[in-house]
Order: C-alpha cells, then structure tokens, then sequence
C-alpha cells in the first residue's frame, strides 16, 4: 500500500510539473509572438523572425506557419517556402498554409507549383471562391480556356455581380469565339463599374 501511494505521488509531482513546464512554453511563446507582431508592424521582418527563434520548435504548425510569412516578407522566398511546408505537413488539411506557400512560389515564378497547391486546396474546398478565380485566371493566361471556364463558373455562381468574375468570363467567351456570350458577360461587369473603358473596342462603344 505504501509503495503503491508513493508512485501515486510520484505521478502526480510529474503531472504537476508537466503542467507547469507546459504553462511556461505557452506564456513564452505568446510573448515572443507579441514581439514578433510588434516588429513586423514596423516593418522589421527580420527581427520579426528573431523574436520567434529562441521558441521556435520545427513541429510547431504556428510558428512555422508565422516565420513562412515573415520570410516571404522579408524576401527570404526559399526559408519561406521551407517554413510553410513544415506547416502542411504538421496539418495536410491546412488551407491557410497553402494559400500561404504561394506567395513564395508566385514570386519565385513557380507557377506550377502555384497550380497544384491551388488544385489542392480545390480538392478539400471545392468552392473556395479565392482559388477558383485565381485558377481561371492562370488557366486564361496559360491560353487553356476549357480549365478557365470550368474554375471561374464556381466562382461567378458564388459571386453573380462581381466585376472580376464577370470581366474575366467575358474575355474567355470572347477567347473562344462566343462574342454574343461575352458581350452578356462584359455588359454586365460594365454595370458594377460604368467607368471601365476596357470593353469599348470590343462592344462598340466610342
């Protein structure tokens, strides 16, 4: 009975001060993170980082997902780039990190890596608004109006009267010899915003 009420104790000093070792990371990673935001408000990425480093653990998704952005901020494209896939792999689920990793990858000019992140996100979020148009619009650059058009149809159902979805839906019927489908498209975008000139030539407007 003795022995079985010390290791009772014992369990509890553990869990004790498992607790407390557990409270004191969290206090720290809290203040180094409210350092951090406070320099990068002023635009110190760098520092910003540094005041990550001295908690940083290479599994932690937070910090990972955090130092991704400062380094792409700071130009560091690669560190960047590195930090957020930790992230995706601690949550492969993680829309933010792979939104995230493509600011690096677009300004790397890695743009198909930008697609399979984007084509990946469409896979756990098939109407993702965000990733819907911006994958018609690289397929509509890439001259691939088929992929254009079956991406920006989620997002004009999403978003009617917007002047992007409907501005790009236009050029893509236009692209593809539908000019009476491209013109509903076109007056439409024009009726979100009256100013835009683009469409003139296109609809005979002088």
């Amino acid at each position: 009975m003795e022995i079985l009420n010390k290791k009772i104790v014992g369990l509890f000093i553990c869990l004790t001060l498992s607790i407390f070792v557990f409270a004191q990371s969290d206090n720290a990673i809290r203040e180094a993170l409210k350092r951090s935001y406070d320099s990068e408000y002023q635009l110190k990425y760098q520092k910003a980082m540094d005041d990550l480093m001295g908690v940083y653990e290479p599994s932690a998704y937070e910090l990972n997902i955090r130092l991704g952005w400062l380094s792409y901020k700071a130009g560091k494209y690669i560190e960047s780039i590195g930090y957020y896939k930790k992230a995706i792999a601690k949550m492969p689920l993680s829309i933010e990190a792979k939104l995230g990793i493509v600011y690096p990858l677009a300004a790397l000019e890695k743009w198909d890596q930008v697609v399979d992140n984007y084509l990946a996100i469409v896979k756990i979020d098939g109407y993702n608004a965000t990733v819907n148009y911006r994958l018609a619009l690289i397929y509509y650059n890439r001259g691939d109006y088929g992929n254009s058009w079956k991406y920006l149809q989620k997002y004009i159902n999403l978003y009617p009267f917007d002047y992007d979805g409907n501005s790009l839906a236009g050029w893509i019927k236009y692209s593809v010899g539908k000019k009476e489908e491209a013109y509903v498209f076109f007056k439409k975008a024009l009726m979100v915003n009256p100013y835009d000139t683009s469409f003139n030539k296109v609809l005979g407007i002088k």
